[in-house]
């Protein structure tokens, strides 16, 4: 919508600015709300940026825009002129139905981007081979998961990353603790999956680790698998694809829960870059930045100093000849930029590894590999807090260990269901099962989303869950209200057609708010901030609660207005469950 008023502007005002020697570009409009509604639906600063051009007030030169814009009477109903030199513009009505209309039911279709996709690369969840997903595994896996979502509905081409921990000396741990046990399944015939789930390879594991540390002689055994793996050894392969396919699978029952489309075709584990590592040194050194210290091979730059002022380096290679996390990031960039042709690449991890991403990122600029055949690959580390319990600590059980994230999942659904059976206990058993389930997976993703991904927040049952406020319940009611309507009205969804036509002021805010998503889904694609959305959600849902309060749909005065608003109605649905759908939120058309 903003983008089709600032065409207008641009077109109307060119004869001015030429005057002046401006030409206006679309990043010179900015089109923010008035701080009162009754001021208008936007207002132009333009004036004030022209001033120094046109030598005139700015007063003087918003008068002057306010009198060729309001020639413009298919777009704006009201234009007038505010101190020091504010243009405000009110849409005309004819304008908001028109765009309305022409968006129609096909609210996903109207968010594409115009222009060539991107191939975009999103690295995200990256969860360790033997160990359960906790708490701290869910912001990355969601908010990774809503930006890939945001990012095809733009139009993009999005490639999705799960980073494994999957190779090196952890591995070798875990072949160490779990060979003997897979040995013994096998010699009976036993099932797999059934007598190795996850929880017993993640036990396995901790007790290789406690070994590992104490026994001289079991540490020496774990570095020999350890090299004998590496060397490509074909027993030890394959009992490590048998123990990544194990843990996986227990991960992907939780993605399916959680509606996260990362697949087995995704895995990017550190295992698939270990070919590349040499050839990445030999680059990093061929760039002339590579520096011994100490036996290791590292990267210096001026801008990375520790607290005492010494210089924190990138190490790629250890005196042993190792290499280290840095080296298979670096070694994935270049993975993405060469053979994925990647133009942005999006790792969403924690804070902690603000500092590890911002050397990965310098160093792959200083050796140019991110502008590649003149074009420039952008790099984005998309950063998150923690999460809390109710106490303003890191969420944890009661003896003090990372919260599993199955045990918080399924103690939403059950938290859910009682909330569900309360409100509406005649809904026939299986459906109140999945409203529980959409219900309380929603609430706790949307109470993740819904905050700046950068702060850390707090984990409150009662408040996801509640049917008020900024929660998943009210976006999913609101949403349930509206199939409410057509179910009573014994209305076929796909036969609404309208016309829509404007009778009242909740249906222009209404549909002002609606013709707002694209420019949402837009900002979300800018900033990588899924919480951009939700709050958007939320307003969207509250501006419906005080149409649908105003405004009677199925016993409106007309048939006219019935249909119009019927139109209105079903465009609102389109937008909630599309929004939710991008949030990868279930949107139950009953509750």
């Amino acid at each position: 919508m903003r983008d089709r008023i600032t065409e207008v502007i641009i077109s109307r005002l060119k004869e001015m600015t030429s005057e002046w020697g401006v030409e206006l570009t679309p990043e010179q409009i900015d089109l923010p709300n008035p701080p009162d509604a009754s001021m208008g639906d936007y207002a132009i600063n333009l004036p004030m940026k022209l001033a120094k051009h046109a030598r005139q007030a700015p007063i003087k030169i918003a008068e002057r825009i306010a009198g060729l814009l309001s020639t413009e009477t298919e777009w704006f109903s009201l234009v007038t002129v505010a101190p020091p030199g504010y243009v405000n513009l009110t849409l005309a009505e004819s304008a908001i139905e028109r765009m309305l209309s022409e968006a129609g039911h096909d609210i996903y279709a109207s968010l594409k981007r115009e222009g060539e996709p991107q191939m975009v690369v999103v690295d995200y969840s990256g969860v360790n081979i033997s160990k359960q997903m906790h708490v701290g595994h869910l912001r990355s896996t969601i908010i990774g998961d809503v930006i890939a979502r945001v990012l095809e509905a733009r139009g993009e081409n999005v490639i999705r990353q799960n980073h494994l921990g999957d190779w090196g000396l952890p591995i070798a741990m875990i072949l160490w603790g779990t060979r003997p046990v897979l040995r013994e399944i096998k010699a009976r015939g036993g099932d797999l999956f059934e007598e190795l789930p996850l929880s017993r390879l993640e036990d396995l594991y901790r007790k290789a680790t406690t070994t590992y540390k104490e026994n001289p002689e079991a540490r020496e055994e774990i570095r020999r698998i350890l090299v004998d793996l590496q060397a490509g050894d074909k027993e030890l392969v394959d009992d490590w694809h048998t123990i990544t396919r194990l843990s996986m699978e227990e991960v992907y029952r939780i993605y399916q829960i959680l509606s996260v489309t990362l697949t087995e075709k995704d895995e990017r584990g550190e295992s698939f870059y270990r070919d590349m590592l040499a050839d990445t040194v030999a680059a990093l050194d061929d760039c002339g930045i590579l520096v011994e210290s100490e036996g290791a091979k590292c990267v210096f730059f001026e801008q990375f100093k520790a607290r005492d002022g010494s210089p924190l380096p990138v190490m790629v290679q250890k005196s042993d000849g190792g290499f280290n996390y840095a080296t298979f990031d670096l070694a994935a960039v270049r993975h993405c930029v060469d053979e994925l042709e990647a133009d942005r690449i999006i790792y969403v991890t924690d804070s902690r590894q603000a500092l590890h991403f911002a050397q990965i990122f310098a160093v792959a600029e200083a050796c140019g590999w991110t502008n590649p055949d003149n074009r420039h690959v952008q790099l984005d580390h998309v950063m998150f807090g923690a999460v809390l319990g109710e106490d303003g600590k890191p969420l944890k059980t009661r003896s003090g260990e990372n919260v599993k994230l199955t045990d918080l999942l399924q103690e939403a659904v059950d938290r859910a269901y009682a909330v569900v059976n309360e409100k509406n206990p005649d809904l026939p058993e299986d459906y109140k099962q999945y409203v529980a389930r959409a219900v309380g997976i929603g609430a706790v993703k949307y109470a993740d989303l819904s905050h700046d991904r950068n702060n850390d927040y707090v984990f409150a049952w009662d408040r996801m869950l509640a049917l008020t406020g900024n929660t998943a319940p009210y976006l999913q009611y609101a949403h349930a209200r509206i199939c409410s309507i057509f179910r009573k009205g014994g209305i076929a969804e796909e036969s609404i057609e309208g016309p829509f036509a404007i009778r009242h002021p909740a249906e222009r805010a209404l549909a002002l708010k609606l013709l707002e998503l694209p420019e949402v889904a837009e900002a979300v694609e800018a900033d990588l901030r899924p919480h951009i959305l939700c709050n958007y959600l939320y307003e969207l849902a509250t501006v419906f609660s005080s149409f649908y309060d105003q405004c009677p749909v199925l016993t409106a005065e007309s048939e006219e207005i019935r249909n119009s608003r019927l139109f209105l109605c079903r465009i609102v649905q389109s937008a909630m469950s599309t929004g939710l759908g991008l949030l990868g939120i279930e949107a139950p058309r009953e509750m």
